[in-house]
């Protein structure tokens, strides 16, 4: 990738970047600037890659560390709406509904009726206890990933 502004990475480079950024975190190695970019870019742009992104973080990094981890990168590399929404769904997880919901507030600023920020409000309305969103995240994961496989060589905007 020579300029994040036109050479977007296909969702097989943004996985594996997000895939290296968990993989340096769990080691407590430095955070890669490429990666960065380019799994905030695949989490930005595609919402395969978001909904990796969810179930990755969850499955590789307790709760508190995934919120470390998402704030991490969204300092170092693109804030989004998606990486909003996702750290809403840790923050609810660790019971923090109040900032969970400033998270999701954030979000649809970022992008009116983003989709993901939308269905954690519902879940969060409807008074979801938060481990049985983390099954069910967990639960979907493999599907996801499974889903990406036809995508490999696929740009991430390219599938909006």
């Amino acid at each position: 990738m020579k300029d994040i502004k036109t050479d977007l990475p296909t969702h097989l480079e943004a996985k594996n970047a997000l895939d290296s950024l968990l993989d340096s975190f769990q080691d407590s190695r430095m955070l890669e600037e490429t990666a960065i970019k380019t799994a905030t870019i695949g989490i930005a742009e595609s919402v395969q890659i978001r909904d990796y992104a969810l179930g990755a973080i969850g499955i590789s990094l307790d709760s508190e560390d995934a919120l470390a981890f998402i704030t991490a990168i969204q300092l170092l590399g693109q804030d989004s709406a998606a990486l909003e929404a996702i750290r809403g769904a840790y923050l609810y997880e660790l019971g923090q509904t109040a900032e969970a919901g400033k998270a999701l507030d954030k979000a649809l600023e970022l992008v009116n009726g983003h989709s993901l920020s939308l269905l954690l409000r519902r879940v969060m309305s409807a008074g979801w206890p938060s481990t049985e969103f983390a099954s069910m995240r967990n639960e979907l994961h493999p599907k996801v990933e499974a889903g990406l496989k036809d995508l490999e060589g696929v740009f991430v905007n390219a599938s909006k």
